[in-house]
């Protein structure tokens, strides 16, 4: 193979990576909208317990789509971390590997490195990536205790960004 196809071939590779892994500058999809019902589901933690989103009506929910391939979702890792810890008694917090397109063992793994304690959803048939329009990773969503949307953001937050999204749900 010739170097100019090489670098085509590397160009494209480039392209379709940072494409799946979003970088905030521009939604691949229409997200859910402020004061929308948010989509009800039932998944697993990787411990095994079964969460339903309708079962937590009456608290303040945030969730993170991630997954272990995604570096923006790696970067942003640390200060999810630390904001859970810091409202864990005002507002839950889960993550949710998009397994469909990940891992499990890759997830688990990530989960370890990353040292998270809180909660981690494995979305194993993409159900809920999909309901919830999560075309790229990292995305977060923050739900009210009448289960509605507050919030939808695309890509990597900083933690300016967290906090606030955290402030805003609690308002």
């Amino acid at each position: 193979m010739s170097r100019r196809w090489r670098s085509l071939l590397l160009l494209l590779s480039l392209t379709l990576f940072l494409a799946a892994c979003g970088t905030g500058q521009e939604p691949k999809t229409v997200p859910l909208k402020p004061g929308q019902l948010a989509p009800d589901f039932t998944l697993t933690t990787m411990s095994g317990q079964s969460v339903t989103l309708s079962e937590l009506r009456g608290q303040k929910v945030f969730l993170n789509f991630w997954a272990s391939w995604c570096p923006p979702c790696k970067q942003e890792m640390p200060d999810l971390q630390a904001m859970s810890r810091q409202y864990e008694d005002q507002v839950l917090l889960y993550g949710v590997n998009i397994t469909a397109d990940d891992t499990l063992e890759r997830a688990e793994m990530f989960v370890l490195e990353q040292k998270l304690t809180f909660p981690q959803l494995v979305d194993a048939q993409g159900k809920v990536q999909k309901a919830y329009n999560v075309i790229t990773v990292p995305v977060s969503v923050t739900i009210d205790e009448e289960g509605k949307i507050v919030e939808n953001r695309i890509g990597q937050l900083s933690k300016q960004q967290m906090e606030h999204m955290f402030q805003a749900l609690l308002k």
